[in-house]
């Protein structure tokens, strides 16, 4: 990190990027099949999407939307441990939960989010953790967002 508290990110989309230190997601067991991957910062995309750029991998690179952009009812009880991952030592601390997106190469074909395994994310501390429901939500739900498209994100 620099004295100005930016830290310059290298990565395969967008080339070298800056960073504002305190905005790096750090996620203590990485993402599913990915644990080696800990620490991310979001990049803004088109409309309600962004970018969640891995630090330790140039290559790895997600569309992410907040879930409440995508269906409003959307419950998640994610187990205990990975309640305990973000919120340590606050156990009431607000979470938000971000979603993958799935973004078919055939573009007739709808955007889809996983519901199965959402991101949540403590923005007070800064901690994430890919949570695996037990709940019954679907791994690609159809994304119907209002007016919105990939089409400038990359």
């Amino acid at each position: 990190m620099t004295q100005n508290g930016m830290l310059t990110v290298e990565t395969s989309r967008f080339g070298a990027i800056e960073v504002h230190g305190d905005t790096v997601l750090t996620f203590p067991n990485g993402l599913v099949g990915m644990e080696q991957l800990k620490g991310f910062v979001l990049i803004e995309g088109a409309g309600p999407f962004q970018w969640m750029q891995s630090l330790d991998d140039p290559d790895a690179c997600f569309v992410v939307i907040d879930s409440e952009e995508v269906i409003g009812d959307y419950v998640v009880t994610p187990a205990a441990e990975d309640l305990a991952v973000v919120t340590g030592d606050a156990p009431g601390a607000a979470l938000i939960a971000l979603l993958i997106v799935t973004v078919p190469r055939d573009e007739s074909a709808p955007l889809t989010a996983n519901l199965l395994a959402p991101l949540l994310v403590n923005l007070g501390n800064r901690s994430g953790v890919q949570a695996v429901l037990t709940d019954r939500h679907p791994v690609r739900h159809p994304i119907m967002v209002r007016n919105q498209t990939l089409a400038s994100t990359g």
